[in-house]
């Protein structure tokens, strides 16, 4: 590090506070956005997933009728031959989850802004070799990020909508679903597989910091399969084909970042 990157502990103190102040103002702004747009955001966007027309069933009525014979009035392919119910049982039920929905939006929108300043905060302290390569970490980041959220939203969401619509214990109740309880599914569902996406970058972090290496990485495979197992399980509501449907991005992320830590470590030798 050279000398003018020497600064004292609380000019690091100030200059993360700005970043920070930088991040909520950036989350505020998207927040009020979404706000202005609730009619998209909730009708087209959140409750997309409750309507027999959305594209993910309408895609796979079309795969399972064409390729695999299967006709979707039979009980485990029948994707939602009727829009779902949802009610608000509280009387400001509707307004907290209005806010709190734009709220974990504007987080999601304003992601890239806000890894943007974290990067800002760290590249002083980044050599010029690293701060060549920093900003294609900064666009994989957003790419990986965005592919989670875009995972969630029309591959596993569908599938945990689809288990909680067609499972019943009796013809007797109706599957009636509460507004707060869907909401939380299409938020819980997007943004925990756009965390889990980011895996490869923790990856690289920590192998830049030699906390972790591929070898290591391959000899506990079978024990991180276990705890994949667990993860998957843990975001689905414990049904086979949507465990499956969470578990095979997670295997593939986990076996790309093998393949990052190795060339990470390859270069570090190198250099």
């Amino acid at each position: 590090m050279n000398e003018d990157k020497k600064i004292p502990f609380w000019k690091h103190i100030e200059e993360l506070r700005k970043h920070v102040i930088h991040c909520l103002f950036a989350i505020l702004i998207s927040m009020i956005i979404l706000m202005n747009n609730k009619n998209i955001i909730f009708d087209c966007i959140i409750f997309a997933p409750s309507k027999t027309d959305f594209i993910t069933y309408r895609i796979l009525k079309k795969v399972s009728d064409s390729f695999l014979g299967i006709h979707l009035n039979s009980v485990y392919f029948s994707f939602l031959h009727k829009n779902l119910e949802i009610q608000n049982r509280q009387i400001f039920g509707q307004f907290n989850i209005y806010i709190w929905t734009c709220f974990v939006g504007a987080i999601i929108l304003s992601f890239p802004y806000v890894f943007y300043e974290f990067w800002k905060f760290v590249k002083p302290a980044l050599s010029d070799e690293e701060k060549k390569y920093s900003i294609w970490i900064l666009i994989t980041i957003t790419v990986l990020f965005l592919l989670g959220v875009f995972f969630g939203y029309f591959i596993l969401c569908p599938f945990l909508i689809h288990f909680g619509y067609s499972f019943k214990v009796s013809d007797v109740p109706k599957n009636i679903f509460d507004l707060s309880d869907y909401i939380s599914l299409i938020v819980h569902s997007v943004f925990s597989m756009g965390i889990i996406f980011l895996f490869p970058f923790f990856i690289f972090f920590l192998t830049k910091m030699e906390l972790i290496s591929h070898s290591f990485l391959r000899k506990y495979r079978k024990h991180a399969f276990l705890i994949m197992l667990v993860i998957a399980s843990a975001i689905t509501p414990g049904d086979i084909l949507s465990t499956i449907i969470v578990l095979i991005p997670i295997l593939i992320l986990y076996q790309v970042s093998i393949c990052i830590s190795f060339y990470t470590n390859k270069n570090k030798k190198v250099s």
